[in-house]
């Protein structure tokens, strides 16, 4: 019984990080989906951009001039900041920019809260979301508004690309992210991506629906109201906002604590997505959401039973495990450990585990908040 539970746990993480990836960009390939879509639809649609910004007064002023500088008709896009209770210069340098729909909020409600606020305080067909830290490319609008020229289209996520950073640990991160940029296109191309890439996505206005004031990611719970609406959410490389990976490996760890707390919230309030005759794409919502949250508990499951497993094929699989773990730890006193990939990936990949099991503490016992805690990146 004890080998048993061994090898389901095992094939478990092997079908959740290899398995299904290669499922899904097998059937992504050979069921392709490529949204109806124009690179100069005419007429261009309207565009609402929103962001929702606290103490970002380094960052705002670059942000509103990039936004200005996109390669789209001016009088068809409106830039929405709502400062969310700043307290440094934010304020200040918002009230004296120009062409923009300014909200000032003394009170730190929250980034949903702000987002129902300034979506109705907007008036275009398109919005879309994104964020103060990161920059656009110049054709990323177009490139993204030209999916809703599908009329089964009704939320686009773009990509994040990061740039070099020279903390080894930024380079692992950057190349899980690509790993994940891969599964959400590949599940783009079948049907649709569950979530959005938050520095960057839009939605159409009429699918849009004040968003509860304790969400703890928008870019999951706006995506879903379109999808549950019976639109696609599609991925659109070519939409690219520009950002750099962390190097504290800290911050990444609270980043995806924050995140991953989402996803289980996204499941307590959506048990619908766990019925396959209510959510159609309910194979990559269980392989890809909820298999991610379950995986800390397959690693320890497979620690205790090679443990206490007799034969010396198991004994080897559990010190491999042990020494996989110590270099991981060791990486986090040691820097010039990093610069092994294999102990960088080992680290990495501990890190996240180590942020499902966190995330699932924060969010039973209510720490999760939709306050916003600024993240130093250069």
């Amino acid at each position: 019984m004890i080998q048993v539970l061994f090898w389901l746990a095992l094939s478990f993480i092997i079908y959740t990080y290899a398995v299904y990836p290669v499922m899904i960009l097998l059937i992504g390939k050979c069921r392709r989906r490529s949204p109806l879509k124009s690179d100069s639809p005419s007429p261009l649609p309207s565009v609402s951009m929103i962001i929702i910004v606290y103490n970002e007064e380094d960052r705002i002023g670059p942000k509103i001039a990039n936004c200005m500088e996109l390669e789209y008709p001016e009088e068809m896009i409106e830039i929405c900041v709502v400062s969310d209770g700043s307290t440094d210069g934010t304020n200040g340098i918002l009230r004296d920019a120009g062409g923009i729909v300014y909200i000032e909020d003394t009170e730190n409600h929250g980034k949903p809260y702000q987002i129902n606020r300034a979506v109705e305080a907007t008036g275009n067909e398109i919005l879309l979301f994104s964020d103060a830290r990161q920059m656009y490319g110049p054709q990323s609008l177009r490139k993204l508004v030209a999916n809703f020229r599908d009329p089964d289209v009704g939320c686009v996520s773009g990509e994040l690309v990061f740039g070099s950073t020279a903390d080894h640990t930024g380079g692992s991160i950057g190349l899980y992210w690509t790993y994940e940029k891969l599964l959400r296109k590949a599940e783009s191309e079948f049907d649709s991506t569950l979530g959005a890439t938050g520095a960057i996505y839009a939605v159409r206005r009429g699918l849009f629906a004040p968003i509860p004031e304790d969400t703890i990611l928008d870019d999951i719970e706006i995506p879903l109201q379109a999808f549950r609406k019976g639109y696609r959410v599609v991925f659109e490389p070519e939409a690219v906002a520009f950002d750099t990976v962390t190097t504290d490996i800290g911050d990444e760890f609270r980043r995806k604590v924050r995140t991953l707390a989402g996803n289980f919230q996204l499941f307590r309030r959506n048990m619908w997505l766990m019925n396959p005759l209510k959510n159609r794409i309910f194979f990559q919502t269980v392989s890809h959401k909820l298999f991610r949250l379950l995986i800390p508990y397959a690693l320890i499951t497979v620690a205790v039973t090679s443990a206490i497993s007799p034969g010396t094929a198991f004994k080897l699989f559990f010190w491999s495990q042990i020494l996989c773990y110590i270099a991981g730890i060791a990486a986090l006193t040691f820097e010039g450990i990093r610069r092994v990939r294999l102990v960088n990936l080992i680290l990495v990949f501990m890190t996240l585990n180590a942020a499902s099991v966190t995330a699932l503490f924060h969010y039973l016992g209510g720490k999760s908040s939709v306050r916003w805690r600024r993240e130093d990146r250069p």
